[in-house]
């Protein structure tokens, strides 16, 4: 990736996220029986992507889903991403 990831434009900001749960996130999930889709991106005034995704499968009725999974895609966006700056919100 060449350019930095708050360098992007909100249309490379979400090719970028998609990519990362394509490659590094859905098969985590997929192990479990579950999925997750990336539903809306934006850019927030305090400098933050915020990520607003919906579970499917298993994910959708897991107690994990709002907490340790929750926490595992957006640190995972973040490392790959190479920015702290990520948010991810179940929806």
């Amino acid at each position: 990736m060449d350019k930095k990831f708050e360098e992007m434009n909100i249309k490379e900001k979400i090719e970028a996220i998609e990519e990362v749960l394509k490659k590094d996130i859905l098969p985590m999930l997929a192990f479990d029986g579950g999925y997750a889709e990336v539903v809306d991106v934006r850019d927030a005034q305090n400098d933050e992507t915020h990520v607003f995704i919906r579970y499917g499968g298993a994910c959708a009725a897991c107690s994990s889903a709002g907490g340790a999974t929750l926490f595992a895609i957006e640190e995972t966006l973040r490392k790959k991403l190479n920015s702290d700056k990520i948010r991810v919100f179940p929806i």
